[in-house]
């Protein structure tokens, strides 16, 4: 047998193991989607251990969307108002459009803020059944990050002044959209695809975890090579590395080296700092070289799991789901 018959039998696997291969998958792809589903199981006891009539029906209608008809118009209407309220904060910083338009666009927020305010508290009512579940609710990420978003507006309405200027943290709402995923799981298809997504990427991270530490590796290289190729001469006078047009050199250091051999194995090539000598272009030309690979494996990497987790996941939901259609989900 030849040497490329020997490598190609090595790559391509026999049937079985091809099978048990699948069957690893499936496996894996079950753990996540049982986890997954465990969430909605805990959801769904802390519904049913919840008390009070009223906060239980509080807590399934801003919870559990399919709970009920009005649960799931309250988690259209509030997904809604999340992605404007994105596009708001978004169109608002176009100068042309918010010129003369301020009383516009404090009304919009206005209203916008209101609308999340009373949502926040009546979400909040319904994890009040004991102090323990409001206290994990108040220090769950996604409570935090709605409170950043809205408690800055009454902060300017007290301080009469814009606080913009300082930090706009009403920019936290763009983070809320992170919410409209939850949506994703009503529909077979978005739901397979992120969770193919997940599993292929942890399927890859040995292989992602050696490739960025082959990057690294070049990176300390290259920019090691780079310094010293176009660093320049050292003036006592002002205490810095000069080329030799006697400006100062942007090669000052490793790390300001470093910049540059990110953003020229990456392909970006901003131009802010060019090398100037023979060995620092002779340095460049690899690290150019290498940036096509630094784009090219990954996409590999991770497209090659993401096919073959793919399958095995239509397949384990099929079996699962004997009565949906292949084709909704293939």
């Amino acid at each position: 047998m030849s040497a490329a018959a020997a490598a190609a039998a090595a790559v391509t696997p026999p049937a079985v193991d091809e099978e048990r291969w699948y069957q690893e998958q499936i496996d894996y792809v079950r753990t996540q989607v049982e986890q997954m589903e465990h969430v909605d199981v805990q959801r769904g006891q802390e519904a049913k251990s919840i008390r009070s009539k009223w906060k239980r029906e509080l807590f399934l209608l801003f919870e559990d969307p399919s709970s009920s008809p009005s649960a799931f118009i309250i988690n259209v209407f509030v997904t809604f108002m999340i992605i404007f309220s994105a596009i708001l904060t978004t169109v608002e910083t176009i100068p042309k459009l918010r010129k003369g338009n301020s009383h516009v666009w404090f009304a919009l927020e206005l209203v916008i803020v209101a609308i999340f305010t009373l949502e926040f508290v009546l979400r909040f009512l319904g994890h009040t059944d004991t102090w323990r579940q409001a206290w994990n609710h108040l220090k769950s990420v996604v409570t935090i990050v709605d409170a950043l978003a809205i408690f800055p507006f009454y902060i300017e309405l007290a301080l009469h002044r814009d606080t913009s200027y300082e930090f706009r943290f009403t920019i936290l709402r763009i983070f809320r959209l992170l919410r409209v995923f939850s949506a994703f799981k009503y529909s077979s298809l978005l739901q397979l695809s992120i969770e193919v997504m997940i599993v292929a990427i942890k399927r890859s991270s040995d292989a992602l975890l050696a490739f960025l530490l082959f990057v690294a590796l070049t990176v300390v290289l290259s920019s090691t090579l780079m310094y010293f190729a176009e660093r320049g001469t050292w003036d006592e006078g002002r205490q810095a590395f000069l080329t030799p047009d006697g400006e100062y050199s942007k090669f000052s250091s490793i790390p300001a080296a470093a910049y540059y051999s990110i953003v020229t194995l990456t392909t970006t090539g901003f131009g802010d700092m060019v090398p100037t000598t023979f060995f620092g272009k002779l340095v460049s030309f690899p690290m150019m070289l290498s940036g096509i690979l630094l784009i090219a494996l990954p996409s590999i990497i991770v497209g090659r799991n993401f096919t073959h987790v793919w399958e095995a996941a239509r397949r384990f939901r099929v079996r699962q789901s004997p009565n949906i259609r292949t084709q909704r989900i293939g």
